[in-house]
């Protein structure tokens, strides 16, 4: 009986384990993080529990730092805000060509408030992802990205022509 129970409880923790982060709803979902606290909630605990990848990490961070737009409390928002961004340096640190990590970067850096002094990257990363978009393999993500930018109006109509290429 009691290896019975074992079995099983080994069974819901290794069920666990394998879940997988959903990279495309957070990728859909990017833009609203900041505007749904709801939302957010969700892709930020789920992409706690799931995410392995770098791009998926990527996404982590990227919803934690939304986080701090949904709280009130000022400690918790620069907490949010400075782990968010440790997290997101490193992976690009570690994954310089990743194309969208240098996407979310852009974004939060381009959106982010002056006074918290997280810019330093934009034209660096507007650049990069200008000349590398167009190399992604994932056509469904490459599109999201595209649209995201186009609309976004981060970019002058000869940049963006490069960018749809």
């Amino acid at each position: 009986m009691r290896i019975y129970i074992l079995c099983l409880l080994l069974l819901q923790v290794c069920l666990c384990h394998a879940q997988k982060a959903d990279l495309n709803g957070a990728r859909k979902n990017f833009n609203q993080g900041v505007k749904n606290k709801d939302l957010c909630e969700k892709y930020h605990e789920h992409l706690q529990e799931t995410a392995r990848t770098p791009v998926e990490k990527g996404y982590e961070a990227a919803f934690h730092m939304f986080m701090a737009k949904h709280t009130a409390n000022p400690i918790k928002k620069m907490s949010y805000f400075k782990n968010a961004k440790s997290m997101l340096e490193d992976l690009i640190e570690a994954n310089p060509q990743e194309v969208e990590l240098r996407f979310i970067r852009l974004c939060i850096q381009y959106y982010s408030p002056k006074y918290l002094g997280y810019h330093s990257e934009v034209e660096n990363d507007k650049t990069f992802v200008m000349n590398n978009l167009h190399k992604m393999s994932d056509k469904h993500a490459k599109q999201l990205i595209y649209n995201y930018l186009d609309g976004a109006k981060m970019y002058t109509d000869s940049e963006l022509a490069l960018l749809g290429r």
